[in-house]
C-alpha cells in the first residue's frame, strides 16, 4: 500500500478577508475531492489571508499508479489557481510506503474482530 501526499503553498494576493480565502479555497477542494476522489484540507496559514497550503492524499496499491494521477492533479491545481488570481508558491510531493499489507505475518494484515466488544 502507498499513501501519496502533495503539499500546494498558495499567495492569494487579491484576498483581503477570510471569506475570500475561502471563497478561493472551497471550489478547489470540492472539486479535487469530487473530480479526483481525494482527500483535500487547509493545512497550514489558517491565520493569514494571503497564503494558503493545501494538503492532499490519495492512496493505492503502488506508486506507479499514484504518480500519474498526482501529476493531473497539479496540473489541474496550477490552472485553477491561475484563473483565480492565486500564485502557486511550490509544490512538494511524497509517497509513503506501507509493505505488504494484508499479507500473513504482516502488521496491518491482521484482522480486529468485528462487532460489539464485550465489557471487561
Amino acid at each position: 500500500m502507498v499513501v501519496a501526499i502533495a503539499l500546494f503553498d498558495f499567495h492569494l494576493p487579491v484576498c483581503r478577508g477570510l471569506k475570500e480565502k475561502r471563497a478561493f479555497l472551497r471550489p478547489l477542494k470540492t472539486r479535487l475531492r469530487g473530480d479526483f476522489g481525494i482527500s483535500a484540507a487547509e493545512v497550514a496559514h489558517q491565520d493569514l489571508l494571503q497564503r494558503a497550503s493545501l494538503g492532499v492524499a490519495a492512496i493505492g496499491p503502488d506508486r506507479e499508479g499514484l504518480e500519474p494521477l498526482l501529476a493531473k492533479v497539479s496540473g489541474w491545481v496550477e490552472n485553477f489557481a491561475e484563473e483565480n488570481g492565486a500564485e502557486v508558491l511550490g509544490i512538494r510531493r511524497e509517497f509513503v510506503s506501507w509493505g505488504d499489507v494484508g499479507s500473513p505475518g504482516h502488521p496491518f494484515g491482521e484482522l480486529e474482530p468485528s462487532g460489539p466488544k464485550e465489557p471487561s
